[in-house]
C-alpha cells in the first residue's frame, strides 16, 4: 500500500494502527514527536501501519491517547477484539441524568432500527448498510453500557435497620 493513502483520515477504523495514524495526523506529527522526546521521522515512521522498521508500543499509543485526548486508538482496539470502548460518566447522582440516560437510549435504538429498516426497503441489504447498520448497533450497545454506570452511581448502602426483611 502506497504511503500517500494513509494521509487522509480513515472513517470507522477498526486497526488500532491505522487509527493511531489518523489521530497522529490530525493532531500533528511534529507535535507529538516534539512532546514525546522523539524525532519526527522516527514518529512518522511508528504512526505508518505500512512501516516494519519502527513500531508504535503500547506506551507510546496510551500516551498518544492522553496527549491528544482522543480515544480512537481506543476504540478501534475495542472494536478489532469484538467489543466496545464506552467513556463513562464523571459522576451521576440524581434521578434525572437516569432519565436522560433513558431517553438516549430509546432514541438511538430508533435510530439503529430506522437504519434497518431503509435498507431493507429494497430488499437486499448491502455491505454499505450493513456497516451503517452495525454502527448504529454498537451506538445503541454504548448507550446501554453508558446506563448501567449511571445506575451504578446511583447505588447506596442500606442500614441496619432497613435491611431487616420482614416476614408474612
Amino acid at each position: 500500500m502506497s504511503t500517500r493513502t494513509l494521509k487522509r483520515n480513515i472513517l470507522s477504523c477498526t486497526d488500532p494502527l491505522y487509527a493511531a495514524h489518523a489521530l497522529g495526523h490530525e493532531f500533528g506529527v511534529e507535535k507529538l514527536a516534539h512532546t514525546l522526546f522523539q524525532q519526527p521521522g522516527v514518529m512518522y515512521n511508528k504512526l505508518n501501519p505500512e512501516n516494519d522498521s519502527n513500531h508504535l508500543y503500547l506506551r507510546d499509543a496510551i500516551h498518544l491517547t492522553d496527549i491528544a485526548n482522543d480515544d480512537r486508538i481506543l476504540t478501534a482496539w475495542c472494536q478489532s477484539r469484538g467489543g466496545v470502548f464506552v467513556k463513562l460518566p464523571e459522576s451521576v447522582n440524581c434521578d434525572e441524568e437516569l432519565s436522560d440516560q433513558l431517553l438516549k437510549i430509546s432514541e438511538q435504538m430508533g435510530m439503529a432500527l430506522a437504519e434497518i429498516r431503509a435498507s431493507r426497503a429494497d430488499g437486499v441489504i448491502t455491505q454499505d448498510e450493513y456497516e451503517c447498520i452495525g454502527r448504529e448497533l454498537t451506538n445503541t450497545v454504548k448507550e446501554v453500557l453508558s446506563l448501567k454506570a449511571v445506575v451504578s452511581g446511583q447505588v447506596r448502602s442500606l442500614t441496619n435497620a432497613s435491611s431487616t426483611k420482614v416476614s408474612a
